[in-house]
């Protein structure tokens, strides 16, 4: 599953399966990014909001591989919406890292995380994020630049006016809640589509349809919602700081039949996300 590329539109390969670091410390961080590229990950994701990039840059200095020979997404907060807000804050992600040039740079969100999703859409404000964020990948900070949990209507602002299309869309995309209508809007744009939480959380492990099938293809139903994710094309990002999960979520070599394909794309929606809930992305709302 390591050596699994797939080409961003400006030619720069990124793994299939990468690392998630979302609420992780520093320590549990580096930790983790030592102990994944051990395991034979080179895909690493974070954020500025995870508050761990100083971790993820500890992590890459100490685990023994070539950074050349990594791939390292960090995402520009959510609140940044003025082209010097975006710029400096590149600049810190940089130094908290330590690193000479990011491999996949990401907005995080259309929204500042309090207005998710709510009636202020920030078209103008993301044009000039889009603008810095072109800046940066021609200044060779970052090698790729993208979106996440932008809409459709969000992308299309974008590409209106951007001179560098948007090269990725990171967004909530798993077994039982799966928005195959903004896939496909963001692969007929040669977009590639990136699943955040495809493992719903956890929230999605007690689905009895899904544990039917992945008992039938003898794996457990994280596995098989990996799989799932990555037969629609998309880059799959789980988050764990166990390295057991790490292993047994690489082993990835089996294939879902069109059939079960099918079942999996029609199971019950997920309503509730447990604990997790209260995130604007599960449908929460920050106060």
């Amino acid at each position: 599953m390591f050596n699994e590329t797939y080409k961003l539109s400006n030619g720069i390969e990124i793994p299939k399966l990468g690392l998630g670091t979302w609420l992780l410390d520093d320590a549990q961080t580096a930790q983790a990014v030592r102990d994944a590229v051990s395991i034979g990950y080179r895909h690493i994701d974070t954020a500025q909001a995870y508050m761990n990039e100083t971790g993820v840059g500890e992590g890459i200095r100490s685990c023994g591989v070539a950074r050349e020979e990594l791939f390292i997404t960090t995402k520009v907060a959510a609140e940044a919406k003025t082209y010097d807000a975006v710029t400096q804050s590149i600049d810190e992600s940089l130094a908290k890292m330590g690193l000479d040039y990011i491999d996949l740079l990401i907005i995080h969100s259309p929204q500042p995380w309090k207005e998710f999703r709510e009636e202020n859409r920030y078209f103008e404000e993301n044009k000039e994020v889009w603008t810095a964020m072109e800046d940066a990948y021609k200044a060779g900070k970052a090698k790729a630049i993208g979106l996440s949990n932008f809409l459709q209507d969000d992308i299309e602002n974008i590409l209106s006016s951007c001179e560098i299309k948007p090269m990725v869309n990171q967004i909530l995309a798993h077994v039982s809640n799966t928005p195959f209508e903004l896939i496909e809007f963001c692969q007929k744009n040669d977009i590639l589509v990136e699943a955040y939480s495809p493992i719903a959380h956890g929230a999605v492990l007690d689905h009895a349809e899904a544990k039917v099938i992945a008992d039938k293809y003898g794996v457990s139903v994280a596995q098989l919602c990996l799989r799932y994710d990555i037969q629609l094309g998309l880059v799959v990002i789980p988050k764990t700081a166990n390295p057991d999960h790490m292993r047994n979520n690489a082993e990835l070599d089996f294939v879902i039949s069109d059939a079960d394909m099918e079942t999996l794309k029609n199971v019950e929606h997920i309503e509730n996300y447990g604990e997790h809930s209260f995130f604007p992305v599960f449908g929460g709302k920050i106060k």
